[in-house]
Formats: structure tokens, sequence, C-alpha cells
């Protein structure tokens, strides 16, 4: 009995010893490290109306990649004030322009610059209109959940 605790008290030191019993996370390359995606909780809101008579919301969950996995410090620490500005971009479409693969893209790009916008540079429009996108630590955002109804 007294070799047996032994033995397991040895082989648990080795374990923490190696590394073996940290926790993986996975990266851009498959392995362990620390992960350059971040998941928000569900957002659920209304949605613009263009008759002024329909009540449409949407439910959706969002992730967002990272450029640095070390950002996700930040998305965490302003994460009030990032899921209001999407609350507010997302109330500026209506469900007949989220039906379309187009209208998503666009909500895409939308909530990409919202998020820098909070973080690092917010998007901008030069003197000719064409739209500059913000800079910030936000490379990619995936709807992993997305309910009009």
């Amino acid at each position: 009995m007294f070799n047996a605790i032994r033995a397991l008290r040895t082989a648990a030191f080795l374990f923490c010893l190696l590394g073996l019993t940290g926790h993986a996370t996975a990266n851009d390359h498959g392995g362990g490290g620390v992960s350059d995606i971040v998941s928000l909780e569900a957002i659920t809101t209304n949605l613009a109306s263009k008759t002024g008579k329909e009540s449409r919301f949407i439910q959706l969950v969002i992730a967002l990649r990272l450029h640095d996995p070390q950002a996700a410090a930040a998305i965490t620490a302003y994460m009030p004030q990032i899921r209001h500005d999407i609350l507010l971009v997302l109330s500026s479409h209506t469900g007949e322009d989220l039906k379309l693969t187009s209208g998503r893209e666009t909500l895409v790009d939308e909530i990409k610059d919202a998020v820098n916008g909070v973080i690092g540079t917010p998007a901008r429009t030069d003197k000719k209109g064409k739209r500059i996108a913000g800079e910030g630590p936000v490379k990619q955002v995936f709807f992993t959940s997305f309910i009009v109804q």
C-alpha cells in the first residue's frame, strides 16, 4: 500500500515536471498554445424595420479571430463597449438585409470595424468616398450561430 502511494506521488510529480498535465488550446497550427479566437456570448436584439410595423429580432454568437492572441485581454477588458457597439450595428440592419449572403458579409465587416474601433483605429471614408477599414486586433469575424425571426 505504501509503495502504491509513493508510486502515484512520483508519477504525479513527473507529470507536473514534464508539463504533461497542462491545458492545451488550439492555435493556427493545430497545436497547443494560446488561442487566437475569442468567443462572445450570444447577442439578441431587435432589428430595424422598413415599415415600422413588423418587429424582428436577431440572435447570434460571434467568434473573433485575432492577429495576436495577446490581444484577447484587451477584448475582454472592453467587452461591455464592444457588445454595445455590436448591438448598435445590428439594430441598424433589417431582417431583409440579413437574409442575403451579401448582407451578412457586410455585417461581418461592420462588426470587425466596430471592435477594431474600440481597441485600434476606427474605420473611415477617404475624400473620394472609399471606405478604409479600421486597424486593430481583429483579423476575422465568424458567426457560429445566426438566427433572424
